[in-house]
């Protein structure tokens, strides 16, 4: 690869001056191609010509012809700068083509994301997005991944990179209805899905309850994507954001039951500092816009265990 020495090289504006004179035979012609005074391309094109140490253009009659050094120099300009125009043409290709890419939790994805997905795509047609369910505990990747959701308790957890808040979500006790309505409301009586994730919760939810986790029965499922479904298969009692158990709760197979759990998330989008691209920008508004209505809990449909609709 060549070295270029920058110093040495005449600035952006004239070479563009000069190109465009001799491309569009004229000054005036070159003016209103860049947007500037026929008088300030001439002032450009006299500094090149000082710069290089040679004649490029000559009145001929009304009109300008270039010289031989013109006529040299207006093929490498052009040549030069179509190089350049097809690389960027190329580079906006392939950002328009691979889309919006998203690391997500499993859980936000499909109680949040995949249900109004319709809606991005009526107001968006052709933009792709694509998710990877990388789990809340994966490293924040924005070499690979435009944007990231995490949930915290604070956005300092990922510093360098700016965070957007999405919602607010509070941690619930939940579980299926026929669990409860067959073993009663006594928590420490019944089964526990417990999730290493939320490690953290579950110890704030013991404390906050009296509860003693060694006299517990916990129930393993191997892994917590299996938990929410044996939450609702009535295998044991479960922690989680209020968001993503949603649905369940609006089609009645998961309830909240009545706790002292006092334990709220924030979900954030998490992307690179600088500028985004239109396609990643129109994602990210539209996922702002979309979780504003997911955070009035107030509005959360389905029953609790204890309250009068149950």
């Amino acid at each position: 690869m060549i070295a270029i020495d920058w110093h040495r090289l005449p600035s952006l504006s004239t070479l563009r001056a000069f190109e465009a004179t001799a491309r569009l035979q004229g000054y005036s012609a070159a003016a209103r191609a860049l947007n500037v005074t026929p008088a300030a391309i001439a002032q450009q094109v006299r500094k090149l010509e000082r710069e290089i140490g040679a004649s490029l253009v000559r009145r001929e009659g009304r009109g300008l012809v270039l010289t031989a050094a013109g006529r040299q120099l207006s093929g490498t300009l052009r040549e030069a700068f179509a190089l350049i125009a097809g690389g960027i043409d190329d580079m906006r290709h392939q950002q328009a083509a691979r889309g919006v890419r998203v690391s997500t939790t499993q859980f936000f994805v499909d109680a949040v994301i995949l249900p109004n997905l319709g809606d991005f795509w009526s107001r968006h047609p052709g933009v792709q997005v694509t998710f990877s369910p990388d789990g809340n505990r994966q490293p924040v990747d924005l070499e690979h991944f435009d944007i990231c959701v995490r949930a915290g308790q604070g956005a300092d957890a990922w510093p360098g990179h700016a965070t957007r808040p999405l919602l607010d979500s509070p941690f619930v006790v939940c579980a299926a209805p026929g669990l409860i309505e067959s073993a009663g409301h006594e928590l420490s009586s019944l089964p526990w899905l417990h999730d290493p994730n939320i490690d953290d919760v579950f110890q704030a939810f013991y404390r906050q309850s009296g509860l003693d986790p060694a006299a517990l029965k916990i129930v393993d499922t191997g892994s917590p994507h299996l938990e929410l479904e044996a939450a609702v298969a009535g295998y044991g009692l479960s922690i989680s954001t209020e968001v993503i158990i949603r649905p369940h709760l609006a089609d009645g197979r998961l309830i909240i039951v009545d706790s002292p759990l006092d334990v709220t998330s924030t979900y954030y989008a998490i992307t690179g500092k600088g500028v985004l691209s239109d396609q990643v920008q129109q994602f990210l508004d539209w996922l702002a816009d979309l979780c504003v209505k997911y955070s009035d809990v107030s509005e959360c449909p389905g029953p609790h265990a204890g309250s009068p609709d149950r």
